[in-house]
């Protein structure tokens, strides 16, 4: 009898942490607040997001391809671009906020162009010959616990996703 009630209060305490886990993401993803849009006659930033929540957002005017209509600041946070002769790093982010991106140039196709470094946060891919998990990552390592990496990496992929819009 005892065996069969605790296995019912487990079973029904893991059903309240998942159902706990469900929530907390869904109020996460919910957003609350002001984004303002550029309607400009520059099309490198027309139709792009001018603000959110009061934090203004600025694109590059430029002649460089590689950074016109690109993300330039968010805030205070000034953004630059790499203007290179390799393919595998010209368009991309450079820095942010003073934090070093840098790149693979590489002949393993596998790792060549991905992210090799954002600050002290070090990225490696799978180079195997597999099909299923070459160019995968492998590892991601914060050496140095640096929180200012943290923070410029989680703004990279911001600003990834608003340089795709």
């Amino acid at each position: 009898m005892k065996n069969i009630f605790s296995k019912i209060l487990s079973i029904t305490g893991i059903s309240l942490l998942v159902l706990l886990s469900f929530s907390n993401q869904a109020n996460a993803q919910r957003f609350r607040g002001k984004i303002e849009y550029y309607s400009s006659v520059f099309p490198s930033e027309d139709g792009k997001i001018k603000s959110i929540n009061g934090t203004k957002i600025e694109y590059y005017n430029s002649v460089f391809k590689s950074e016109d209509g690109k993300v330039k600041t968010i805030g205070d946070k000034r953004v630059e671009y790499y203007n290179s002769v390799f393919p595998s790093e010209d368009g991309k982010i450079k820095s942010i906020d003073g934090i070093k991106i840098e790149y693979y140039n590489s002949f393993f196709k596998s790792e060549d162009g991905k992210i090799k470094s954002i600050g002290s946060i070090k990225f490696e891919y799978n180079n195997t010959g597999s099909q299923k998990s070459d160019g995968k990552v492998k590892s991601i390592r914060n050496e140095n616990d640096d929180s200012e990496s943290e923070d410029a990496l989680d703004t990279y992929y911001f600003i990834e996703r608003l340089n795709c819009q």
